[in-house]
């Protein structure tokens, strides 16, 4: 399964959201409503997940789901 496909996938069963509005240029907060519990509960999942180290700060600064994973692919290759 492709890294978006399960980014989307956390974001969707954390943020309790439709499938379909998980876009990549979807912004986590303003779009999809994440607020600190949520992405402090898919920081601790994509961790989890992906045996990375994801800070807080670092998802409020990602500009959108895209951009997430981009972050996702960097740490875990390197």
């Amino acid at each position: 399964m492709a890294l978006f496909d399960e980014v989307k996938k956390m974001i969707v069963k954390i943020f309790a959201l439709d499938d379909e509005v998980v876009v990549p240029d979807a912004h986590l907060q303003d779009d999809l409503g994440g607020d600190s519990l949520a992405l402090l509960n898919l920081s601790g999942a994509i961790s989890k997940r992906y045996g990375i180290k994801l800070e807080m700060d670092e998802l409020v600064e990602a500009e959108n789901v895209a951009e997430l994973v981009k972050l996702i692919e960097f740490k875990i290759h390197n």
